[in-house]
């Protein structure tokens, strides 16, 4: 097995070998249609499969550009968390990753019914519209639709939504981290909380992680490089704290946030330096980080079983932190 100068998860190390041994194509490298479904069927493969019963549901988000999203009702577990204020509840509005470019409904399924079962909550994945056919700032605003959607109590979500949380991965983190940051103050969302996975919040530049880890790591450098030319592909885009959230002037506003990170990951100290932007603005924060690990773990259950521990852990801080917001409303 390669040696590496620093420590590697022995899964991780394993995953790399096995995935090199495969050919080690990059999506960078194919047509769009198939990175998206080579991304959605390295997904399906990786991930651990969930056998809690919940009950999932495409729907259409009346919204202008006509998206869909999949609704996740978790069944009645020992343990399940349920609304102690009346009827209806909160629902998890899920973002999911794949560099703006790649990534559906299916791409995070298993995920998000972990999620709903794990939680007790209505789940909402998000099926927005992808680069490079839609640009920033489509992304942004289909999410952001959706959480004004969400908010309204449609008949289609089955109860009234008391708050809403935001969650997302990767690229999928950043547009959560951002939608937040924008509707901080917005009293009609009753943001409770945020969940982000090695989230992107910063392409403006590239931090001193994207050297160290720029090859050989899974997510590379130039992959960023691609996305982010799909998505985003002026500096002026890349400088909006749309795109770009650790930008933002003024971070103090922020619903309690849950980080996690990965330590062998470009991402990597862009999602500390948003950690300590939110700590240093007084935001209520429980930030972890995957040490020995690659980026994208949330989605690699099955083949990263030590990386488990540190999603569940980060999902458990995200229900405490919706717990304590729903408390005070």
């Amino acid at each position: 097995m390669r040696e590496y100068e620093f420590y590697i998860d022995p899964d991780a190390a394993q995953l790399l070998k096995n995935l090199e041994s495969m050919g080690g194509v990059k999506l960078r490298d194919l047509s769009l249609a198939d990175a998206r479904a080579a991304a959605v069927s390295m997904g399906q493969q990786l991930d651990l499969p969930c056998t809690a019963p919940c009950e999932a549901t495409d729907l259409p988000i009346d919204v202008p550009s006509s998206i869909l999203a999949r609704l996740y009702s978790p069944g009645t577990h020992p343990g399940q968390r349920g609304n102690k204020h009346g009827p209806g509840g909160p629902v998890i509005l899920y973002i999911h990753g794949g560099g703006w470019i790649t990534g559906n409904l299916d791409f995070c399924d298993s995920l998000c019914r972990h999620l709903a079962t794990r939680s007790g909550y209505r789940v909402l994945s998000v099926d927005y519209r992808l680069a490079p056919e839609h640009p920033f700032p489509a992304a942004f605003e289909d999410v952001e639709a959706a959480a004004r959607w969400v908010s309204s109590s449609p008949h289609a979500l089955g109860s009234p939504v008391t708050g809403i949380a935001l969650a997302g991965d990767s690229a999928g983190g950043g547009l959560a981290a951002a939608v937040a940051h924008r509707h901080a103050h917005d009293a009609r969302l009753r943001m409770l909380a945020v969940l982000l996975f090695y989230p992107v919040t910063d392409i403006s530049h590239t931090s001193a992680s994207y050297e160290r880890f720029h090859r050989g790591f899974l997510l590379e450098a130039a992959d960023m490089q691609y996305f982010a030319e799909c998505y985003a592909p002026t500096a002026e885009a890349r400088n909006d704290p749309r795109v770009s959230p650790l930008l933002a002037e003024n971070l103090d506003a922020m619903p309690p946030t849950t980080l996690l990170a990965c330590g062998l990951d470009v991402l990597r100290d862009e999602g500390r330096a948003f950690a300590a932007r939110l700590a240093g603005a007084g935001v209520d924060l429980a930030y972890s980080e995957a040490r020995g690990h690659l980026h994208g773990i949330a989605l690699m259950r099955g083949a990263l079983p030590s990386a488990r521990v540190f999603v569940d852990r980060a999902i458990d801080d995200f229900l405490r932190q919706i717990e304590r917001s729903q408390a005070r409303l």
